[in-house]
Protein backbone atom coordinates (compact mmCIF):
# COMPACT_ATOMS: atom_id res chain seq x y z
CA UNK A 1 0.00 0.00 0.00
CA UNK A 2 1.32 3.50 -1.16
CA UNK A 3 0.71 5.56 2.39
CA UNK A 4 1.00 8.87 2.92
CA UNK A 5 4.49 9.47 3.53
CA UNK A 6 6.01 8.04 0.25
CA UNK A 7 3.55 8.95 -2.22
CA UNK A 8 6.04 9.80 -5.08
CA UNK A 9 9.11 7.21 -4.00
CA UNK A 10 6.88 4.61 -3.39
CA UNK A 11 4.87 5.20 -6.72
CA UNK A 12 8.03 5.94 -9.24
CA UNK A 13 9.78 2.75 -9.50
CA UNK A 14 5.94 0.99 -10.81
CA UNK A 15 5.09 3.85 -12.77
CA UNK A 16 8.61 3.49 -14.67
CA UNK A 17 8.10 -0.22 -14.78
CA UNK A 18 4.64 -0.07 -16.00
CA UNK A 19 5.53 2.60 -18.57
CA UNK A 20 8.33 0.45 -20.23
CA UNK A 21 6.24 -2.64 -20.74
CA UNK A 22 3.68 -0.27 -22.70
CA UNK A 23 6.62 0.86 -24.96
CA UNK A 24 7.99 -2.46 -24.94
CA UNK A 25 10.64 -1.19 -27.78
CA UNK A 26 10.98 0.67 -30.78
CA UNK A 27 8.75 -0.84 -33.75
CA UNK A 28 11.04 -2.90 -35.72
CA UNK A 29 9.45 -1.76 -39.13
CA UNK A 30 11.19 1.88 -38.29
CA UNK A 31 14.92 0.39 -38.72
CA UNK A 32 14.09 -1.72 -41.62
CA UNK A 33 12.56 1.62 -43.51
CA UNK A 34 14.64 4.03 -41.99
CA UNK A 35 18.66 4.94 -41.05
CA UNK A 36 18.13 6.23 -37.64
CA UNK A 37 20.62 8.06 -36.14
CA UNK A 38 21.68 10.43 -33.27
CA UNK A 39 21.06 14.18 -34.42
CA UNK A 40 21.78 17.58 -32.67
CA UNK A 41 19.74 19.52 -35.23
CA UNK A 42 16.22 21.23 -35.29
CA UNK A 43 16.60 21.00 -39.26
CA UNK A 44 19.44 18.74 -41.36
CA UNK A 45 20.24 20.07 -44.45
CA UNK A 46 20.71 16.85 -47.28
CA UNK A 47 22.03 17.80 -51.08
CA UNK A 48 21.79 15.72 -54.14
CA UNK A 49 25.17 15.11 -55.68
CA UNK A 50 25.30 15.18 -59.51
CA UNK A 51 26.49 11.79 -61.55
CA UNK A 52 29.53 10.78 -63.84
CA UNK A 53 29.09 9.45 -66.97
CA UNK A 54 30.91 6.12 -67.16
CA UNK A 55 34.59 5.59 -66.91
CA UNK A 56 36.67 6.33 -70.27
CA UNK A 57 39.66 4.67 -71.36
CA UNK A 58 42.89 5.66 -70.38
CA UNK A 59 45.35 7.25 -73.04
CA UNK A 60 47.81 9.74 -71.66
CA UNK A 61 45.51 12.10 -69.48
CA UNK A 62 43.07 11.88 -66.85
CA UNK A 63 39.02 12.13 -67.74
CA UNK A 64 38.28 15.01 -64.98
CA UNK A 65 34.30 14.72 -64.50
CA UNK A 66 32.53 17.98 -63.10
CA UNK A 67 30.29 16.63 -60.32
CA UNK A 68 27.62 19.69 -60.02
CA UNK A 69 25.09 19.96 -56.88
CA UNK A 70 21.38 18.68 -57.27
CA UNK A 71 18.97 19.44 -55.11
CA UNK A 72 19.06 20.25 -51.76
CA UNK A 73 16.16 19.87 -48.85
CA UNK A 74 16.10 20.69 -45.38
CA UNK A 75 14.03 17.94 -42.72
CA UNK A 76 12.68 19.24 -39.24
CA UNK A 77 12.23 17.39 -36.14
CA UNK A 78 9.45 17.81 -34.15
CA UNK A 79 8.43 17.23 -30.30
CA UNK A 80 5.99 14.57 -29.66
CA UNK A 81 4.57 14.51 -25.43
CA UNK A 82 2.00 13.06 -23.33
CA UNK A 83 1.21 13.31 -19.91
CA UNK A 84 -0.97 12.66 -16.51
CA UNK A 85 -1.95 13.56 -13.38
CA UNK A 86 -2.71 11.28 -10.44
CA UNK A 87 -4.22 12.42 -7.24
CA UNK A 88 -2.89 11.44 -4.30
CA UNK A 89 -6.43 10.37 -2.52
CA UNK A 90 -6.80 8.00 -5.58
CA UNK A 91 -3.42 6.42 -5.29
CA UNK A 92 -4.29 6.17 -1.26
CA UNK A 93 -7.99 4.55 -1.74
CA UNK A 94 -7.15 2.53 -5.21
CA UNK A 95 -8.32 -1.22 -4.61
CA UNK A 96 -8.05 -2.26 -8.26
CA UNK A 97 -4.05 -1.59 -8.85
CA UNK A 98 -5.44 1.18 -11.46
CA UNK A 99 -3.24 3.64 -10.09
CA UNK A 100 0.20 0.99 -10.82
CA UNK A 101 -1.19 0.65 -14.65
CA UNK A 102 -1.90 4.16 -15.60
CA UNK A 103 1.85 5.00 -16.73
CA UNK A 104 1.33 2.22 -19.35
CA UNK A 105 -0.65 4.33 -21.49
CA UNK A 106 1.87 6.89 -21.72
CA UNK A 107 4.24 4.08 -22.78
CA UNK A 108 1.69 2.73 -26.02
CA UNK A 109 1.04 6.34 -26.83
CA UNK A 110 4.60 6.43 -27.63
CA UNK A 111 5.30 3.33 -29.45
CA UNK A 112 1.86 4.31 -31.28
CA UNK A 113 2.84 7.35 -32.52
CA UNK A 114 6.41 6.07 -33.76
CA UNK A 115 4.38 3.34 -35.14
CA UNK A 116 2.48 5.35 -37.48
CA UNK A 117 4.74 7.89 -38.20
CA UNK A 118 7.21 4.89 -39.44
CA UNK A 119 4.29 4.36 -42.49
CA UNK A 120 3.99 8.15 -42.82
CA UNK A 121 6.12 8.35 -45.81
CA UNK A 122 3.35 5.51 -47.46
CA UNK A 123 0.39 7.18 -46.28
CA UNK A 124 1.35 10.65 -47.33
CA UNK A 125 3.25 9.40 -51.03
CA UNK A 126 1.10 11.21 -52.85
CA UNK A 127 0.62 14.47 -51.31
CA UNK A 128 3.29 17.12 -49.91
CA UNK A 129 2.80 16.54 -46.69
CA UNK A 130 6.40 15.10 -46.96
CA UNK A 131 8.29 16.11 -49.83
CA UNK A 132 11.21 14.73 -51.16
CA UNK A 133 14.66 16.50 -52.54
CA UNK A 134 12.91 17.43 -55.67
CA UNK A 135 10.21 18.88 -53.83
CA UNK A 136 7.60 16.99 -54.93
CA UNK A 137 5.62 14.32 -53.65
CA UNK A 138 7.24 11.32 -53.06
CA UNK A 139 5.08 9.42 -55.62
CA UNK A 140 5.01 11.90 -58.82
CA UNK A 141 4.80 11.42 -62.51
CA UNK A 142 6.92 13.93 -62.98
CA UNK A 143 10.00 14.03 -60.88
CA UNK A 144 12.44 16.70 -62.32
CA UNK A 145 16.40 17.28 -62.23
CA UNK A 146 18.12 20.16 -61.82
CA UNK A 147 21.56 18.79 -63.58
CA UNK A 148 19.89 17.96 -66.93
CA UNK A 149 18.45 15.16 -66.53
CA UNK A 150 14.98 14.10 -67.93
CA UNK A 151 11.43 13.97 -65.95
CA UNK A 152 10.83 10.66 -64.73
CA UNK A 153 7.96 9.17 -62.96
CA UNK A 154 7.30 6.66 -59.90
CA UNK A 155 3.51 6.77 -59.90
CA UNK A 156 0.93 4.11 -60.77
CA UNK A 157 -2.87 3.27 -60.83
CA UNK A 158 -3.33 -0.04 -61.44
CA UNK A 159 -4.09 -2.66 -58.25
CA UNK A 160 -2.18 -5.21 -57.97
CA UNK A 161 -1.70 -8.35 -59.14
CA UNK A 162 1.08 -10.76 -61.24
CA UNK A 163 1.21 -9.01 -64.41
CA UNK A 164 1.59 -5.85 -62.79
CA UNK A 165 3.74 -6.37 -60.39
CA UNK A 166 6.09 -7.24 -63.33
CA UNK A 167 5.31 -3.86 -65.19
CA UNK A 168 6.50 -1.84 -61.84
CA UNK A 169 9.89 -4.30 -61.82
CA UNK A 170 10.68 -3.51 -65.17
CA UNK A 171 9.70 0.56 -65.06
CA UNK A 172 12.20 0.70 -61.84
CA UNK A 173 14.95 -0.82 -63.57
CA UNK A 174 14.65 1.59 -66.23
CA UNK A 175 14.92 4.41 -63.43
CA UNK A 176 18.11 7.39 -64.25
CA UNK A 177 20.03 9.53 -62.09
CA UNK A 178 19.62 13.35 -62.13
CA UNK A 179 21.90 13.33 -65.47
CA UNK A 180 20.29 10.49 -67.12
CA UNK A 181 22.65 7.84 -66.40
CA UNK A 182 21.25 4.04 -64.91
CA UNK A 183 20.90 4.10 -61.57
CA UNK A 184 20.61 0.37 -60.80
CA UNK A 185 17.80 -0.35 -58.90
CA UNK A 186 16.84 -4.05 -57.80
CA UNK A 187 12.84 -3.92 -56.62
CA UNK A 188 13.61 -6.49 -54.12
CA UNK A 189 10.56 -5.85 -51.46
CA UNK A 190 6.73 -5.15 -51.69
CA UNK A 191 4.83 -3.31 -48.72
CA UNK A 192 1.09 -3.66 -48.64
CA UNK A 193 -1.82 -3.38 -46.35
CA UNK A 194 -3.50 -6.63 -44.60
CA UNK A 195 -5.78 -6.41 -47.38
CA UNK A 196 -3.81 -7.68 -50.18
CA UNK A 197 -1.41 -9.64 -47.60
CA UNK A 198 -2.44 -13.05 -49.28
CA UNK A 199 -2.30 -12.12 -53.02
CA UNK A 200 1.18 -10.77 -52.45
CA UNK A 201 2.15 -13.98 -49.96
CA UNK A 202 0.73 -16.26 -52.96
CA UNK A 203 2.66 -13.75 -55.77
CA UNK A 204 6.23 -14.72 -53.47
CA UNK A 205 5.46 -18.20 -52.72
CA UNK A 206 3.28 -20.06 -55.43
CA UNK A 207 5.79 -22.44 -57.40
CA UNK A 208 3.13 -22.15 -60.55
CA UNK A 209 2.26 -18.92 -61.80
CA UNK A 210 -0.39 -17.26 -60.19
CA UNK A 211 -4.16 -17.33 -60.88
CA UNK A 212 -3.66 -19.46 -64.43
CA UNK A 213 -4.77 -22.70 -65.07
CA UNK A 214 -1.33 -23.41 -66.67
CA UNK A 215 1.60 -25.06 -65.73
CA UNK A 216 3.98 -22.19 -66.31
CA UNK A 217 6.90 -21.12 -63.63
CA UNK A 218 6.17 -18.45 -61.62
CA UNK A 219 8.87 -16.15 -62.79
CA UNK A 220 8.38 -14.25 -59.33
CA UNK A 221 8.93 -16.61 -56.52
CA UNK A 222 11.38 -16.08 -53.80
CA UNK A 223 12.10 -13.00 -55.29
CA UNK A 224 10.71 -10.29 -52.90
CA UNK A 225 10.68 -9.99 -49.54
CA UNK A 226 6.96 -8.61 -48.00
CA UNK A 227 6.43 -6.32 -45.51
CA UNK A 228 2.55 -6.42 -44.11
CA UNK A 229 1.17 -2.85 -42.58
CA UNK A 230 -2.18 -2.75 -40.50
CA UNK A 231 -0.90 1.17 -40.59
CA UNK A 232 -1.46 1.84 -44.36
CA UNK A 233 -4.26 3.47 -44.61
CA UNK A 234 -5.41 2.88 -47.74
CA UNK A 235 -6.30 -1.05 -48.30
CA UNK A 236 -5.67 -0.73 -52.67
CA UNK A 237 -2.34 1.17 -52.25
CA UNK A 238 0.85 -1.01 -52.71
CA UNK A 239 4.83 0.05 -52.77
CA UNK A 240 7.28 -1.76 -54.46
CA UNK A 241 10.62 -0.92 -52.97
CA UNK A 242 14.70 -1.63 -52.98
CA UNK A 243 15.13 -2.39 -49.62
CA UNK A 244 18.87 -1.43 -49.83
CA UNK A 245 18.12 2.24 -51.28
CA UNK A 246 15.42 2.63 -48.78
CA UNK A 247 17.45 2.27 -45.94
CA UNK A 248 20.31 4.46 -47.85
CA UNK A 249 17.32 7.62 -48.66
CA UNK A 250 14.76 7.42 -45.91
CA UNK A 251 16.79 9.17 -42.87
CA UNK A 252 14.95 9.21 -39.27
CA UNK A 253 16.79 11.80 -37.10
CA UNK A 254 16.80 11.34 -33.25
CA UNK A 255 16.75 14.86 -30.92
CA UNK A 256 15.76 13.18 -28.48
CA UNK A 257 14.63 9.53 -27.82
CA UNK A 258 11.67 8.70 -25.92
CA UNK A 259 12.21 9.60 -22.05
CA UNK A 260 9.81 9.09 -19.36
CA UNK A 261 9.59 11.71 -16.66
CA UNK A 262 7.88 12.28 -13.01
CA UNK A 263 7.73 14.96 -10.23
CA UNK A 264 5.14 15.21 -7.61
CA UNK A 265 3.14 18.36 -7.30
CA UNK A 266 3.27 19.82 -3.73
CA UNK A 267 0.66 21.95 -3.85
CA UNK A 268 -2.09 20.12 -5.85
CA UNK A 269 -1.44 16.97 -4.25
CA UNK A 270 -0.71 14.93 -7.26
CA UNK A 271 1.67 12.99 -9.28
CA UNK A 272 2.32 13.70 -12.76
CA UNK A 273 3.97 11.80 -15.73
CA UNK A 274 4.73 12.55 -19.00
CA UNK A 275 6.79 10.76 -22.48
CA UNK A 276 8.67 12.93 -24.64
CA UNK A 277 10.73 12.63 -27.62
CA UNK A 278 12.06 14.72 -30.19
CA UNK A 279 12.89 13.20 -33.86
CA UNK A 280 12.47 13.79 -37.44
CA UNK A 281 12.16 11.67 -40.66
CA UNK A 282 11.37 11.64 -44.38
CA UNK A 283 13.06 10.11 -47.46
CA UNK A 284 15.95 12.19 -49.24
CA UNK A 285 15.12 10.92 -52.59
CA UNK A 286 12.70 8.89 -54.94
CA UNK A 287 13.87 6.13 -56.75
CA UNK A 288 13.56 3.29 -53.99
CA UNK A 289 10.29 3.14 -54.12
CA UNK A 290 7.29 3.54 -56.93
CA UNK A 291 3.95 4.14 -55.63
CA UNK A 292 0.82 2.45 -57.27
CA UNK A 293 -2.06 4.69 -56.00
CA UNK A 294 -5.29 2.84 -56.62
CA UNK A 295 -8.31 4.61 -57.14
Amino acid sequence: MIGTGNFQDALEPIAIKNYALGFKEVPSERDMIFDAKKSKKLTETYLELGDTGPMTEFTSDLDYEDVQQGYKMTLTAKEYAKGMKIQKKFVLTDQLDIVSGLPKLLGLAARRRIAQDIMEIFNNATNTTYTTIDALALGSTAHTSNNGGANQGNLGTTGFSEPQVEVVRILMKAFTTNTDEIFEVNPDLLVVPRALERPAYELINSAGKVDTATNNVNFHKGKYKLLVSDRLTDSNDWFFCDSELMKLFNVWNNVAPLEFGQAEQFDGLSARYRAYMFYGFGSRDWRWVYVNHVA
